[in-house]
């Protein structure tokens, strides 16, 4: 991504989008890529303050490598939720089991966002 539109992505307010995912409100193809590409923004931008303090230390380079990671790993779990419900869909599930399917998927969301809210807590002063 060209670096203005970087700056322009990341510089979004994302907070009625992310309402509407917290509201269990499918977004549309175009949200959705938005809110895509304004994550990846700023990741993007986060490195960069990593970088720019010029720091040499382990710990800087370990950080910036850890949200690369992170970042591939949540590409990949998107394609995987994606994939899976498509598997699902073809396997026509009863109603029981679409039940079941849909509060799996959901568990499995509220892991991670269970871990986030516990791990942030070590450097986020004010959560």
């Amino acid at each position: 991504m060209p670096v203005p539109r970087l700056e322009l992505v990341a510089s979004l307010d994302l907070g009625p989008t992310v309402d509407k995912v917290k509201n269990d409100i499918a977004l549309d193809f175009v949200h959705y890529s938005l809110l895509r590409d304004a994550a990846d923004a700023k990741l993007y931008q986060l490195m960069g303050h990593l970088h720019k303090t010029g720091s040499p230390h382990a710990h800087d380079q370990h950080a910036q490598e850890q949200l690369r990671k992170l970042q591939d790993a949540c590409l990949r779990v998107s394609h995987l939720i994606q994939t899976s419900c498509l598997a699902l869909r073809r396997v026509q599930l009863s109603a029981k089991d679409q039940d079941l399917a849909r509060q799996t998927l959901e568990a499995q969301v509220a892991l991670l966002q269970a871990c986030l809210r516990r791990s942030r807590g070590s450097f986020d002063q004010s959560a």
